[in-house]
């Protein structure tokens, strides 16, 4: 892992991250992922979600229901991305909850507790809109994109 992100995350952080990932998904046929990278570039935060909601093909998901979780550490950017089937059910203030539980742990120095309550919400929450079914399958990766 390069070293911007390994200073935010040790190994073990990482691998609370993805077991979060995993239990938040038991309750909701919805995906999430996190994404993480050095800097936004020229770009917002939000167009570089966009993009890598697409290179993670998380548009493909049956129900449209995938979120991304998108941060770029150096240039200390979130942004939340999620499938269109998601949006046409959430409220408008949805991701902005999220995003703000996150903050408060983030500005405590709490990176990796501010992402797992991120997860946590989201897939408590997700589980309202779209529970889990006893076939669902796991449609994308756990793991931790990092670009």
């Amino acid at each position: 892992m390069s070293d911007y992100i390994r200073s935010l995350l040790s190994e073990e952080q990482e691998q609370n991250l993805v077991d979060a990932i995993t239990q938040a998904e038991l309750q909701t046929s919805g995906e999430i992922r996190i994404h993480l990278e050095k800097s936004t570039g020229k770009y917002s935060a939000e167009n570089r979600a966009k993009h890598w909601f697409g290179k993670l093909q998380m548009h493909k998901t049956a129900e449209k229901n995938g979120v991304l979780f998108y941060l770029a550490i150096q240039d200390r950017r979130l942004a939340l991305w999620s499938g269109e089937g998601i949006n046409e059910k959430v409220p408008d203030n949805f991701w902005q909850e999220i995003i703000d539980v996150m903050i408060a742990e983030f500005k405590e120095g709490h990176f990796s507790e501010g992402l797992i309550a991120g997860v946590e919400k989201t897939g408590k929450a997700l589980g309202e809109f779209f529970p889990r079914k006893n076939d669902d399958v796991d449609e994308l990766s756990n793991e931790i994109s990092k670009g």
